[in-house]
């Protein structure tokens, strides 16, 4: 893929259900950063998850499917901030569990 092909963010997402637990996203948009072999942004989403069992889940989505998806749990300054696409740096993490006990 050529830079002007490489896409601007990466979209990763982990989804968890158990039963009697409930759900756990776990979402994050970078600005793809990568050119060479280390992965930067999956380390990031890795060290943010920070437990290894849930590493089997992680999902890298384009920005359609993303947003299609998760778009009602971003702040609407960070949907702002992806859709201008001037940052020089830009990480966006969160984690959201829904009990329903």
């Amino acid at each position: 893929m050529t830079d002007q092909q490489q896409e601007f963010y990466r979209f990763f997402v982990v989804e968890y259900y158990a039963t009697g637990e409930g759900i756990s996203y776990w979402l994050q948009i970078s600005r793809n950063y990568s050119g060479g072999e280390t992965d930067y942004e999956l380390k990031e989403f890795k060290r943010f998850i920070g437990i290894s069992y849930y590493f089997h889940g992680i999902e890298e989505k384009n920005e359609e499917e993303f947003m299609s998806a998760y778009a009602s749990m971003i702040p609407p300054y960070v949907i702002r901030a992806v859709e201008r696409r001037d940052q020089p740096a830009f990480t966006w993490q969160t984690h959201i569990h829904l009990n329903y006990s």
